[in-house]
């Protein structure tokens, strides 16, 4: 699950909305929804009220931290599942299930800098791009801990297979 203030980031970038926008849309000032976001201010319910109405979303979607196109990833992603997956993102091809499409997008999006790393054989892993903290964010939301932490190794592993298999 993520923070409140990670879910109104989420929402609001897939509502394709400024800061200065939301803040207008909700009535609160710009600082306060940065703030908000950035899990440095609490909220009152009058303030969840405003940013769930100015957002089109349900109160109870930001508090229980579901994101856009949330899906419940976390108990029905079997071992095989992991594995295709990871596989499709160190060969660069899409997965042909397309239950798994959106998990192999956000993990390719957040390994990049890292997979790159592997396959040039660098000692020093390229600053992550804002775009995949996003990515991280919305894995976060849809996968447990412990999938992610699975779905990382498989892919850093199958990485490494690839490697020497191309030496």
């Amino acid at each position: 699950m993520i923070t409140f203030g990670d879910n109104v980031l989420l929402w609001r970038l897939h509502r394709s909305l400024s800061q200065e926008q939301l803040a207008a849309r909700a009535n609160i000032p710009r600082p306060n929804l940065s703030s908000i976001e950035r899990g440095k201010r609490s909220v009152t319910l009058s303030t969840i009220r405003s940013l769930a109405n100015a957002l089109d979303v349900p109160p109870g979607t930001l508090v229980n931290g579901e994101p856009p196109g949330h899906k419940k990833y976390k108990s029905d992603f079997t071992r095989e599942a992991m594995e295709r997956v990871a596989r499709s993102v160190v060969q660069g091809v899409p997965p042909k299930d397309p239950s798994e499409h959106q998990i192999y997008d956000l993990l390719k999006q957040v390994l990049q800098c890292g997979l790159q790393s592997v396959r040039a054989h660098h000692r020093k892993l390229p600053l992550p791009t804002r775009r995949s903290a996003r990515a991280w964010l919305y894995l976060r939301a849809l996968c447990s801990t412990e999938t992610i932490n699975s779905l990382i190794a498989r892919s850093v592993e199958q990485a490494e297979i690839k490697w020497i298999d191309d030496k």
